[in-house]
Parts: structure tokens; sequence; C-alpha cells
């Protein structure tokens, strides 16, 4: 459940010599921790877990880091000179966070901070949102306008290949930020994007989604129609028209609105949708005038990837960008980790990573890899262990999502969780379902089980798509690892 309005944003420190992250291995924090030392602040961490690639990432920039929550942990730092940042992992009882406050610390959340550091001073502030695909097309926009010469700043929560992190400080006056409609702090309990006063928002889509926050689809469009309606006048919404959801949130709006289309229903419309061993083609119309903005051939696959470069074109192009920086700059994008990521070809068989954990996510993913493998075997290898696939409130889409592979494993639940057990997702019966479809379907419960079963059954010309919204285990990599030693 989310607040009405984010919090007054209380006194704090401005003008810091250091920062001190609470949760410094998430995606998002530790895209901040990178922002904050290409700004030359000093920077540490604490967090409970730290696994690749975020903590690779914190080693590279040298952040001091500490395992757990300790008091001690801000032994040695000056509330003077201090502010510390809390991730929304932490509880009001972290004891770490408790500690700060007391110890006479600013607090700040990661969105606070991001907004009065680094967002407030941009002059033009990119918000790409929607339930899917904020990571991939925020990463293409900033390749397109890197293209063009303007070096925008970013923040995206994964790892952009291109800078080889989720951030970028650029020297241009854009910033390019995931607009995240999850929850920004226990002590500020809104969407991130509550925070970050787009000049240019982007709606991609709208699906129900972070079950453990919001209750249904109709929490959801709330927030999104109260971050249209807090444009006021000033400014521009580039939205998908394809999306009853968007469109309906749209109407909120008193600014400049702007649709795109794959169905020839917007002011802008992706025409000659084209997919082809490796990758899309297609052109993006001004239907007002008939002319085309950019084509563009993309090594990226899947209808959802579509949708992602339609959006990435026509914000750049609100942006001036001229049609020559777009298509280079798509056609170069060098992608993100976990976005179809190939980990390897080990003995002919393929090996795929994807952030992919929502039904239509997970669905729309299986449908690109099919595409590029169109006759080879395709395991799909599933772990359910977001906040809103650990819960049956989707119970029956994932058997469809997962209906084109012709292999499927579902891990076992990652954790014992104290919701009662009708709220809980029924992994048997989604196995029960596969087989029923057709589909090869078993749950093996742990990750070294499911390699040793991997290296038994696979044989070349076998792919491999291994499916999470956390490191797997290490799933991928001990696979490969496992296929080369064979």
């Amino acid at each position: 459940m989310t607040a009405p309005e984010k919090r007054q944003c209380p006194k704090f420190l401005e003008n810091p010599k250091r920062f001190h992250l609470l949760g410094c291995c998430g995606t998002g924090m530790g895209a901040l921790a990178v922002l904050l030392c290409e700004s030359g602040y000093e920077v540490s961490g604490s967090d409970t877990g730290f696994y690749p690639p975020m903590s690779d990432i914190l080693v590279r920039y040298h952040i001091r880091t500490f395992e757990g929550w300790e008091p001690s942990h801000l032994d040695g730092l000056d509330p003077a000179d201090t502010l510390v940042v809390v991730g929304n992992f932490c509880r009001r009882t972290n004891p770490e966070c408790i500690a700060a406050m007391e110890r006479g610390f600013s607090t700040l959340s990661q969105a606070e901070t991001l907004y009065h550091f680094f967002l407030k001073k941009a002059q033009r502030r990119i918000v790409i949102s929607g339930t899917h695909g904020k990571t991939t097309t925020s990463s293409l926009t900033a390749a397109v306008l890197s293209e063009a010469g303007l070096d925008p700043s970013v923040f995206i929560g994964g790892e952009v290949l291109a800078y080889g992190c989720g951030a970028h400080c650029g020297k241009g006056t854009d910033f390019i930020v995931e607009g995240d409609e999850y929850d920004t702090a226990w002590f500020d309990k809104v969407p991130k994007f509550w925070h970050y006063a787009p000049t240019l928002l982007c709606i991609n889509n709208i699906e129900f989604d972070h079950a453990d926050i919001y209750q249904d689809l109709e929490e959801i469009i709330g927030v999104f129609e109260k971050l249209v309606r807090d444009m006021g006048t000033a400014g521009v919404i580039c939205y998908n028209a394809d999306d009853a959801n968007v469109c309906r949130v749209v109407r909120q709006a008193r600014c400049k609105t702007v649709g795109f289309s794959l169905k020839d229903a917007a002011d802008y419309a992706a025409t000659d949708v084209e997919p082809h061993d490796g990758g899309l083609s297609l052109n993006v119309i001004e239907r007002a005038t008939g002319t085309r903005i950019a084509h563009i051939e993309s090594p990226m696959t899947g209808h959802h990837n579509a949708y992602n470069l339609t959006a990435a074109c026509v914000i750049a192009h609100l942006l001036g960008v001229p049609e020559t920086a777009i298509r280079n700059g798509l056609a170069s994008y060098q992608g993100v980790k976990k976005r179809q990521e190939l980990i390897g070809i080990v003995n002919g068989i393929t090996i795929y990573d994807d952030f992919a954990h929502h039904p239509t996510a997970v669905r729309e993913t299986v449908r690109a890899i099919r595409a590029r493998h169109p006759k080879e075997r395709i395991w799909g290898i599933f772990e359910m262990k977001s906040n809103t696939s650990r819960r049956a409130v989707f119970q029956h889409d994932y058997p469809v999502a997962l209906a084109e592979c012709d292999e499927v494993i579902l891990s076992a639940p990652w954790k014992k969780d104290d919701l009662p057990p009708e709220m809980l997702i029924n992994i048997p019966k989604i196995v029960d379902d596969l087989n029923a479809r057709g589909v090869h379907a078993q749950m093996i419960p742990d990750v070294e089980e499911i390699v040793a079963h991997l290296v038994d059954s696979c044989r070349p010309g076998d792919v491999v798509l291994g499916m999470s919204g956390s490191a797997f285990g290490g799933l991928h990599r001990k696979l490969k690892a496992s296929l080369e030693a064979k």
C-alpha cells in the first residue's frame, strides 16, 4: 500500500563530502553509488549479500563495503559531512538505520538523493516508466542520445554494457532515469518515480505487479495517474497507445501527449516490423505528415522489443535527435546484462540469462528466443523468487507464459514465506498444467541439481534460457563451467 503523497523532504546536509548507502548492492543503490563516485564524493555502504554483477562494480569503483547491518559501520563517519541514504530493503527496525538517525546523520531515500543531487540540476529529465521494458528503453534512449553527442547522465536498474554499470555521469544537460513504481523507503512509502519531476515522461505499458505493495491493478493505475497529474501543463508524455491501461492514465494529463503504436493508431507508428535471423527491422512514421523519422535495424528480437525500440526512437525525435543518430545508436546498441544475455555456447548448447519474472515478461522472452531459435529444443529454467511470482496471483498465467518451451524446470521456493498457503504460488500445479499442455515440466529443488540434470540431458543444438529476477544462484555460469568440463 502506498501513501497518498511523498513526504515533505526534511532539512538535510546539502554539501556533504561523503555518502553511506544502506543496501548498496541493490541495482538502484549500486547505480547511485557509481553516480556519487563519478561526481567526486567518497562513498561507502552496507548490505546483507554481495553478488555479481553489482559486487564487482562496487569493487571496481573502490567503494568500501560492510556486510550486515551494524551500528559500528558508522564509526569514523561524521554527521557534519556525511549523508546516509536508506534503501527500500531496509526496515524501520534496521539497527544501522536506527543508529544513523540517533547519531544525527541526515537520512534520505535513494529517490530523494537522486533528485536533490542530480535530477534537480538537469535541463531535461527523461523518465522512462512502465511495468516492462524500463531498463531496455532507458538504455536504448541513452545509446541514441550518446550517438548524437549529447552525453546524457543515466540512472538505470541494470548493468548497461556500454557503461559497465547502471549509471553514467555525463557532461550533457540531459538526465535519463528509469522510473520505478516500486516504493521508496520505510519513511516515504511512495513510488520512486513521484520524486523525479519529469520534463519528458515515457509510459510503455501498465500491468499488475509488485503484489507485496499493491493490492490490485487499480492501485497501480492510481500511482501512474498521480505521476501524470503532477506534471501539470509543462513537459510532454510519450506513451504506448496500444495499451488500454496506459491510455486511461494519459487521459489525466494536462500537458502535451504523444502516442506511439505498432497498430497505426497514434501520432507515431512502427510499420514494416520484420523479425529476422539475428534481430528486427522496422520503420517509424509520423502519421500526420507521413514522414519516416527512422528506419531501424536492430540485433534485438521479440515483439516487446519492437515497442522498446519505437519508444526510444520517438523520444529521441521529440528531443531533436536526427535520423542518422537514431538509426546508428539503435543499430550499435550493446545491450544490458540479464536481458536475453548470451552467456555462451558450449558443445553446441546455447545459454541465455534473462531478468524475466512477471508472466508477461516470461512469455515475451520465451517467444523472442523461439523466434531466434525456431527449430531448436528450448529449455525454460525459471526461478520464482520475486515478490510477485511467489504469490498465487499469476497461478494460471505462468503455464501459458512457458508454453512455447519444449522443456521446463522450475526451482523450489527460495525461502519459507510467512504468507498463508492460499496466497502462495503452487509450483507443482504449474508443473502439472504444463505437462497437460504437452510441455515436459518438472520441479528440481536447487541450482546444483538443475545444473547436473542439464549437463546429463542437454544435447548439441539445445537452448537453455534461465529466467530469474536475481542471480539464480549462479546457475548460468555454473552450467557453462560444467559443460566445459564435461
